[in-house]
């Protein structure tokens, strides 16, 4: 599949509607929608990847930024090299001291903060004694209850900040996950909470990588409407923003 997005728009939202909408094949009310759920924002998703290419230069011909994604380029967050027990170097983040894989930091050229929310849902039986008033009647108060088992089902949502670090070369983007790292590669600048300590992370490859952009607007979790939601859904703005972010950087 195919993913067009709108990077930037140049305008007012209300100017691009009408004759965009058309060339996308969709609706002016429809465009909004997307439009105002924020940037970037994807106005179309097709298998066609000439229809895919011509959406692109719509956008572009109308004076706005596009950006076109294949999914099938895209690395879900859970196949990312995740930084567990990892080390800034002087030159490189090392993922994990115990099998030392080695992101160059003149390699990142995209940094971006996210949210993932996700649900956990389990379910338990429950033992219980239950009152019968009857049968301590009949008995004499000999049996005043009976056990009863039964289930409950819990669910929970959990929230878990990320930090995609996304690389120039192409090779699959590399991610830190808020609760994820041990990060006594911090050394000194260790701190007493993981929320404390990710922080502390992001602003040391800041500055170790000051050539990379760095984008939070995925801090509110979105969908893309119709393809995904999620943390796939996040992927993929990621993906996109970063795409964008770095193609940028190098007109």
């Amino acid at each position: 599949m195919f993913l067009v997005a709108i990077a930037e728009l140049r305008g007012d939202i209300g100017g691009a509607l009408k004759e965009l909408s058309a060339e996308l094949g969709t609706t002016p009310y429809d465009l909004r929608l997307v439009l105002n759920a924020g940037f970037p924002a994807v106005v179309l998703a097709t298998v066609d990847g000439a229809r895919a290419g011509a959406a692109s230069a719509a956008v572009a011909r109308h004076g706005h930024i596009p950006v076109l994604l294949d999914r099938r380029s895209v690395v879900a967050s859970a196949d990312m090299t995740e930084l567990v027990r990892f080390k800034l170097t002087k030159s490189s983040v090392v993922a994990d001291e115990r099998a030392p894989a080695e992101l160059p930091f003149a390699d990142i050229g995209a940094l971006v903060r996210a949210l993932h929310r996700g649900t956990t849902t389990t379910t338990e039986q429950v033992k219980e004694r239950k009152l019968r008033p009857v049968m301590a009647v009949a008995t004499g108060g000999l049996v005043m209850s009976k056990k009863t088992t039964r289930e409950v089902t819990r669910t929970e949502e959990q929230r878990e900040q990320v930090l995609y670090l996304f690389r120039r070369s192409g090779a699959p983007p590399w991610i830190l996950r808020e609760r994820g790292a041990l990060y006594t590669g911090l050394g000194s600048d260790l701190g007493p909470t993981a929320f404390e300590n990710f922080q502390t992370t992001i602003r040391k490859l800041r500055e170790l990588a000051p050539g990379a952009a760095y984008d939070e607007r995925l801090m509110t979790a979105r969908s893309v409407r119709g393809v995904a939601d999620g943390s796939d859904a996040t992927d993929l703005l990621a993906y996109l923003i970063a795409t964008h972010a770095m193609r940028a950087d190098t007109a």
